[in-house]
């Protein structure tokens, strides 16, 4: 019998919206929270066949995956300052890295199963990893004639000078991996004490895109949601002042689905900047968008029912409850 589910935290509220419309549509969810794992639930692989609580017989069918707890190997506690001697704090660091890579390894391998037992996987561990890779992504976007922002990841000052001139106009900045907002380049940015901190870590620069903000959604292959998000900030994470829905041009439409293939995402939030002369560049395709607080905004929910109706093998609407 085919088995599908979700797997994030019960409480995540993607997760939530998605189990609710599964529900009106008669169809319990299996929920693997493999945020509990290891110390509150346990999973096991034997022999290659992945077993957990509410999993069944079998993974076969789409799993909507919205998180996997996946830390850096090299990510470790410090101990508790005045409390622990060197030795200790050393002892909890190793400790911590280890189990971090135990985890990492372990999860990997679960989850990997679960696609190797015919599960579809919306999406799979390997494009999770593209949040880390975004050098990678672009070239992805590129190779697919998807139009992205002239690119420079340096740790060489002289070659960031270089590219602020060749843009002839603001250029940003933000990290390689991810995990901090995007940010102009400012004159002070460009001078040789400032960048000397290149000598840390290489950083991303990019020419700055002025235009609207767009978030397109793209379920198996199909623009399902698009939205113009207003924000007084460059970044507009957490500081959008608006939120309505805005159709894709043809052109940015196209580019979309080139880009989700690309990446191969069956389902990916897909951030635009648009130009006041309708020309447009793709910043990045997130392989677990969030969706439900423009969805709460809205009153729509394009996202929650393409996941819900791909999980359920169909693009077509549940019956009525």
């Amino acid at each position: 019998m085919e088995r599908w589910g979700i797997i994030g935290p019960p409480g995540d509220e993607q997760v939530a919206r998605v189990a609710s419309y599964l529900r009106e549509c008669r169809a319990e969810p299996a929920i693997l929270d493999l945020s509990r794992f290891p110390a509150e639930a346990s999973l096991s692989l034997l022999d290659g066949l992945p077993v957990a609580p509410g999993l069944g017989a079998g993974p076969e069918g789409p799993w909507y995956v919205r998180s996997l707890p996946l830390p850096l190997p090299f990510l470790s506690c410090h101990g508790e300052a005045g409390t622990a001697t060197a030795g200790e704090q050393e002892s909890a660091r190793r400790s911590a890295y280890a189990n971090g890579r135990e985890l990492r390894s372990f999860v990997f391998s679960f989850v990997a199963a679960l696609e190797r037992g015919g599960a579809l996987l919306v999406n799979p561990p390997s494009t999770f990893g593209q949040h880390f890779l975004k050098l990678e992504q672009l070239q992805r976007l590129r190779d697919a004639a998807v139009p992205v922002p002239r690119t420079l990841a340096t740790n060489d000052p002289a070659a960031v000078v270089d590219f602020a001139r060749s843009i002839g106009g603001p250029i940003v900045y933000k990290p390689i991996a991810g995990g901090a907002l995007c940010r102009r380049a400012t004159e002070d940015d460009l001078l040789p004490e400032r960048l000397r901190l290149l000598a840390g870590a290489p950083v991303l620069f990019q020419e700055e895109v002025p235009g609207r903000n767009l978030r397109v959604y793209v379920v198996a292959g199909k623009v399902v949601a698009s939205y113009e998000i207003v924000s007084d900030e460059l970044d507009y994470r957490g500081a959008e002042t608006a939120v309505f829905p805005a159709p894709p041009s043809e052109e940015e439409h196209d580019a979309c689905l080139r880009a989700a293939e690309a990446c191969e995402m069956v389902f990916t939030g897909i951030d635009i900047r648009r130009r006041d002369d309708g020309t447009f560049a793709l910043l990045e395709c997130n392989p677990s968008p969030m969706f439900a607080a423009i969805e709460r905004r809205t009153g729509e929910s394009g996202v929650t029912r393409a996941l819900g109706e791909l999980l359920l093998g169909s693009m077509e609407p549940c019956p009525p409850g």
